[in-house]
């Protein structure tokens, strides 16, 4: 279950990517919403990676190394902007749950 103070963090973060279908760099998020690039990494890791797409290079660990673009996925980005929100967080509080 997403606590209060971190669906606004979470809000944050999906407000900024919705801006763009290009996608952002994780610093570029971090700038953006005031939120430390740390903190960016682990929502971006943890708490919202079903509904986002990561285009960059992984080394042999499997781990991001030097650019990484970060955007959502389509039909999360309509969602969002077609009827906010509520979807989104009630998906990402299911996911969490059955996994």
């Amino acid at each position: 279950m997403v606590k209060e103070k971190d669906r606004k963090k979470i809000k944050k973060i999906l407000l900024t990517l919705v801006k763009t279908s290009e996608g952002l760099w994780v610093r570029e998020i971090a700038r953006e919403t005031g939120i430390a690039k740390s903190t960016v990494h682990y929502y971006i890791d943890k708490v919202i990676n079903e509904i986002i797409e990561n285009i960059g290079v992984k080394d042999k660990s499997g781990r991001y190394f030097g650019v990484r673009i970060i955007r959502l996925k389509p039909k999360i980005r309509d969602t969002i902007e077609k009827e906010g929100l509520k979807k989104v967080y009630k998906f990402l509080k299911i996911s969490k749950n059955s996994a």
